[in-house]
């Protein structure tokens, strides 16, 4: 078996870093040069830029650093930790920092903008992202994407692929409307990423190795090689779904305030007509009288 290299070793795969530097340039561009031809006059917001460089910059640490080198040869816990930052943190920053007007030029038509609300959509989004992910997993595919680059770099675009198509029905580019509605959401949240939790699940109770590569790598931190992989399996299984009961109750809160708005908007505009029709039907107010002799004395002219 070929030596691995140092765990600590930066991996600048040429391949990948043509691919970061293309895909910052392309938005560079999108932003600056080409939106002067399709939107001139509406400036791009300041928070798009900053979370798109942001989601880019940790895509790029989570490819190039000593963690890609880590989850190759030493560490299974190391590749799901890479995983879980590619699907969970930069797929939704990338998709968060587009503006909408660029969005609009990427999704030309409406059909395409408001298939995230579609629920045939939103079951094929989910199929697809577990059948990714669990398809690179299997054995055989796993340990060739562990010693070939050129299926490694295509393993990482293919999980940046997938945790767009999670995202999408939740942050659909160019108009929030073509996003799923808030109880779907919910749904949705809850039920995403369920075959990949059974396979974290059945991760963190095996009782044997999966991957030959980790079972012969050095051992690193005092892992035995199954402590390593129920670790994997726990990255892959707790946090994701942390992050999504945390996405849950801000759905549910923001859709239960947004309720409780309309109702109060509902009943200020029945209220205000109501009080608006009682003032035109009510009767006018009747003169005061003048006082009569057995009342107040009226003064008397020339007494």
């Amino acid at each position: 078996m070929q030596q691995p290299p140092s765990p600590y070793t930066w991996a600048f795969d040429p391949a990948a870093i043509l691919f970061l530097l293309a895909l910052l340039a392309a938005y560079l561009v999108a932003i600056g040069p080409l939106r002067t031809r399709y939107q001139p006059e509406e400036p791009v917001a300041r928070k798009h830029i900053i979370t798109f460089v942001a989601g880019w910059a940790i895509l790029a640490l989570s490819v190039i650093s000593p963690l890609d080198t880590l989850g190759r040869y030493y560490l299974f816990a190391a590749h799901t930790t890479q995983l879980f930052i590619i699907i969970t943190a930069v797929a939704p920053m990338l998709m968060i920092g587009l503006p909408d007007t660029l969005g609009r030029k990427l999704l030309p038509t409406r059909r395409l903008r408001e298939a995230g609300r579609d629920p045939l959509f939103t079951v094929i989004a989910i199929a697809l992202f577990n059948l990714l992910i669990l398809v690179w997993h299997a054995g055989p595919i796993y340990e060739a994407a562990l010693h070939t680059t050129g299926l490694h770099d295509l393993q990482l675009l293919t999980f940046l692929v997938a945790g767009v198509l999670t995202w999408w029905p939740l942050l659909t580019p160019a108009d929030a409307h073509g996003r799923l509605s808030s109880p779907l959401q919910i749904v949705y949240l809850a039920a995403e990423s369920l075959p990949l939790d059974v396979f974290g699940i059945f991760t963190i109770f095996a009782i044997g190795p999966f991957y030959t590569t980790y079972a012969l790598a050095p051992r690193l931190f005092g892992l035995s090689v199954i402590a390593d992989q129920q670790l994997g399996g726990g990255i892959l299984a707790v946090p994701g779904n942390l992050i999504d009961v945390i996405i849950m109750s801000l759905v549910f809160f923001g859709w239960v305030n947004q309720i409780e708005r309309i109702q109060r908007e509902r009943e200020r505009r029945i209220y205000g007509e109501d009080a608006s029709a009682a003032a035109e039907t009510a009767p006018a107010e009747a003169p005061i009288p003048p006082a009569l002799d057995g009342g107040a004395a009226s003064p008397q002219i020339g007494d």
